[in-house]
């Protein structure tokens, strides 16, 4: 028979495999030219272009935690053949921005933790079908263990508002500081609930579960749903996270998006992270604000105390004449003060960081500031500077916000000032972050030092007021401080000298911790503009680990480059994750073992090159 006489269904079976072939061919050319990331985390992004903000709070967040994580495309994760992805040692499906996972793409996902991968799926991921309308069944149910997607049968009302209760064990695993979480008195098993500083209730957004966890549960609602947990998926492993943590960190809330970042890459994966302090040394901030007048007297008091003994600290002052209102002449007056001008240039003197609390009436300021009043009140703001600028001969480069309230305008005018750091009450029982409000000029933004508290008390005046006695306040202190020498951390505590009458021998006891573990070389004083500067330096690095070219036993290579100067980078390897003692094969640092880590700190230079032989497997 001729060709051109074969039957029409001949043609089209020859068509169909013709496109089939290209398929393949387009697939596996795809494949071969698809790169593997560096052997790290991936945060998988959706085909369609994602919100900006969303992807960035992301990244910021593994950026400010230390932690290596690359984006990719769905696409791109799906051409990956099973030996690149193999590379990637987890994957993380955020919350917001990747609630449709397509088949295939659901597929691959679990087949890549069935093989030994491991995968965080976020709250809303894999929720929607490409309409946007929630699933009868979310795509990944079967990796998660639970039933969490319940729009069929309850609708709007799947979703839940309420506490978040965890076991003690979480407060470690997450690494959060004492005083966020505080006892449930209601379940009398021993478990904790999340607490915040200056609003009445916690509460958080969650999916309604059902179904036992099978792993280790991390987190809870009042209702038993699960909140957070662990579970092993054939050689893998799944952190269900049922918080929508990145919506969360962009409303100045991003703890638990950082806590969970570090607990995934430090706890499950056992991967290196490049330490957020100098020297990989953690430390306190103290934070002085002296309001008024009535202060000064008090700061004699802190000197008998023993506070000057010590430091560096960040010592705001609020300098006008008056403090309540127009006329009242309770300001400390600093341009009329001789005595005060003394003990603002002693301060300095001694190595303290000045700065500026409020805009010159501490009282007066804060509760008539608002979004829509800058004109008015940034002369209150000049006026402040001016005159501490006119003592310590200096420009201002810290600044504290009067009963924290710090409208958008003012943290303008600060970055426009030369201001590079500022405490805030948003973001508690963090370490120092660039506040997430408007990803155009992100990183033009001074660095935020959220408050830390124990519960409703971040200072001593509020733990008078909440009947704290002098045992609980040095508690809390001491807690804080072996809180960031075992974490190698930063965080910042405030008082105004007055409230610390009520509390000297809890004061006393707190130096002499600080002074004894400060001498031995474990703990430091920061002052906000010092890290701020450090931690502008850190984002100037840039590092990747990748397997190393030859070695047939596994081992990886971290490669790291400061345009300016590596020094005092850390980099802290967890001791299970590394089969024996890394070795810098390529610039200056030294490496020192910790309780937990490998601690490899660069000294000079701008390259530095650490060689590790990581332990197989991922844990719990």
């Amino acid at each position: 028979m001729k060709v051109q006489q074969w039957p029409k269904w001949v043609w089209f079976v020859l068509l169909l495999v013709l496109v089939l072939l290209a398929s393949l061919a387009w697939h596996w050319q795809r494949s071969r030219n698809a790169t593997a990331p560096d052997a790290g985390i991936v945060l998988l992004l959706p085909d369609a272009e994602a919100s900006r903000k969303y992807v960035l709070t992301w990244q910021d967040a593994a950026a400010e935690s230390g932690v290596l994580m690359t984006p990719m495309r769905a696409a791109d994760f799906v051409a990956l053949d099973a030996a690149q992805r193999a590379q990637i040692r987890g994957v993380v499906l955020p919350d917001s921005i990747h609630r449709h996972v397509t088949s295939a793409l659901g597929g691959v996902l679990e087949e890549y933790v069935r093989q030994g991968g491991a995968l965080w799926l976020n709250y809303d991921a894999a929720t929607e079908n490409a309409d946007g309308r929630f699933l009868d069944r979310a795509e990944l149910t079967r990796l998660v263990g639970v039933d969490y997607l319940l729009f069929r049968e309850r609708g709007k009302g799947m979703i839940h508002n309420d506490m978040l209760l965890v076991p003690p064990s979480t407060i470690t695993d997450l690494a959060i500081a004492p005083g966020r979480f505080q006892p449930y008195t209601a379940s009398g098993n021993g478990w904790l609930q999340a607490t915040t500083y200056g609003y009445d209730n916690a509460a958080f957004s969650y999916f309604e579960t059902r179904g036992q966890f099978p792993g280790k549960l991390m987190a809870e609602g009042r209702d038993g749903s699960v909140l957070a947990g662990l579970r092993d998926y054939g050689k893998g492993k799944v952190l269900f996270v049922n918080l929508p943590v990145g919506y969360l960190a962009v409303r100045t809330d991003g703890l638990w998006l950082h806590s969970f970042m570090a607990f995934f890459n430090g706890r499950v994966l056992h991967l290196p992270r490049l330490s957020a302090v100098p020297d990989g040394i953690g430390g306190l901030v103290m934070n002085w604000h002296v309001d008024a007048a009535n202060a000064l007297p008090y700061i004699d008091m802190l000197e008998k105390v023993g506070f000057l003994k010590q430091g560096p600290y960040s010592i705001h002052f609020t300098t006008g004449p008056d403090t309540n209102r127009p006329g009242d002449h309770m300001g400390m007056d600093l341009a009329n003060n001789p005595k005060a001008q003394a003990l603002v240039s002693r301060l300095k003197g001694m190595g303290n960081e000045i700065g500026a609390h409020g805009g010159w009436a501490h009282n007066y300021f804060a509760f008539n500031i608002n979004e829509h009043n800058g004109a008015e009140w940034t002369p209150y703001l000049e006026h402040n500077k001016q005159d501490l600028e006119n003592v310590i001969h200096q420009p201002l480069t810290e600044y504290s916000a009067p009963n924290g309230n710090q409208p958008g305008w003012v943290t303008d005018w600060l970055r426009k000032h030369g201001v590079i750091a500022y405490y805030q009450v948003a973001n508690l029982s963090m370490g120092p972050t660039r506040s997430f409000i408007d990803p155009s000029d992100m990183h033009g933004r001074p660095w935020s030092f959220p408050v830390s508290a124990d519960g409703a008390v971040a200072s001593f005046e509020e733990g008078v007021r909440n009947n704290y006695g002098q045992p609980r306040m040095q508690a809390w202190l001491q807690a804080m401080t072996r809180f960031v020498v075992d974490q190698g951390e930063a965080r910042l505590v405030y008082f105004h000298p007055p409230g610390v009458y009520f509390y000297q021998d809890a004061a006393a006891q707190w130096l002499a911790q600080t002074a004894a573990l400060r001498s031995s070389g474990k703990f430091r004083w920061y002052t906000m503009s010092g890290l701020a500067r450090f931690l502008s330096q850190r984002e100037l690095t840039t590092w990747k680990t990748r397997p190393l070219a030859g070695a047939t036993d596994g081992r990886l290579r971290i490669q790291a480059n400061n345009p300016q100067s590596l020094a005092d980078q850390s980099w802290l390897l967890p001791k299970a994750g590394v089969s024996g003692k890394p070795q810098v094969t390529a610039g200056a640092a030294r490496i020192e073992e910790t309780a937990t880590d490998w601690r490899i700190t660069a000294q000079s230079g701008k390259d530095l090159q650490i060689d590790y032989l990581p332990t197989t497997g991922i844990s719990q």
